[in-house]
């Protein structure tokens, strides 16, 4: 792992090493829906990506549930990152995406969304700057229930068998849903990314933002081997990898 050349400490600064998903062999399910998951209005999501594929490569799921009634991904046609959700009927009640597109990069990105659709509220920032598309037809804040309880959950790929898998490292991928934190305030986002667009420490359990745990919270410290990342430190289930992850070359706390 690439950590020997860093400064350690907690916090705000986060050593947070990085998996590498290959987009060919690897990703992880759960097997089961998440522990403790239940339908909701509101959730928060946060994530370190290094994008590596090709901007041409099919969709790239980074976190989703079975049917897709939630999705965190990037787009195969518009290469826009997006957070999508549906009700329990199908119904598409959530779509959070960037106005700008992201391709392969060597540069880390840090992604956070929250959302509460009891008061058609949503949010989206990329390396802590405000990037949500607000083009009518392009972002859907409905009031109604989420589908938090599907059967499965994957990270890395679209569906159990894995399609449209994951080309790039993940890091610090947090997903609260039933949680909300106003992202607009910058104290709030400090919570997730220190002024100098590092990580922060979120606590051994994930807790630290908003004070309950998420039900997922995927982080390696850099004295683990890289198979811990499927380890959830959050309250939803440890998840099993499908290939063989790899130590990311970089990580978004490099300095």
């Amino acid at each position: 792992m690439s950590f020997h050349h860093r400064l350690f400490s907690y916090p705000p600064h986060l050593m947070a090493e990085s998996a590498d998903f290959d987009g060919s062999a690897d990703y992880m399910t759960r097997g089961a829906g998440l522990t403790g998951a239940a339908d909701s209005k509101s959730g928060i999501l946060s994530a370190w990506l290094r994008i590596d594929g090709s901007s041409s490569s099919s969709q790239y799921t980074v976190l989703g549930s079975q049917s897709q009634r939630f999705a965190f991904f990037r787009s195969a046609t518009s290469t826009l990152l997006a957070v999508t959700g549906y009700s329990t009927t199908g119904t598409n009640i959530l779509n959070i995406q960037t106005s700008a597109t992201h391709t392969n990069s060597a540069t880390w990105l840090h992604c956070l969304f929250s959302w509460d659709l009891s008061t058609t509220t949503g949010n989206l920032y990329i390396n802590d700057v405000d990037a949500m598309d607000r083009t009518a037809g392009f972002f859907v804040l409905t009031n109604g229930t989420l589908d938090y309880t599907d059967t499965d959950w994957i990270t890395g790929a679209s569906s159990v068998t894995g399609s449209n898998k994951f080309d790039g490292c993940l890091a610090e991928l947090y997903f609260a849903p039933g949680q909300y934190l106003d992202i607009s305030i910058a104290n709030n986002r400090r919570k997730f990314i220190t002024a100098s667009g590092k990580p922060v420490y979120l606590g051994t359990d994930g807790a630290g933002p908003t004070g309950t745990a998420p039900l997922v919270y995927f982080h390696l410290d850099p004295a683990e081997t890289v198979a811990d990342f499927a380890t959830n430190r959050g309250t939803g289930g440890n998840f099993t990898i499908t290939g063989s992850l790899s130590a990311g070359s970089t990580s978004p706390s490099d300095f």
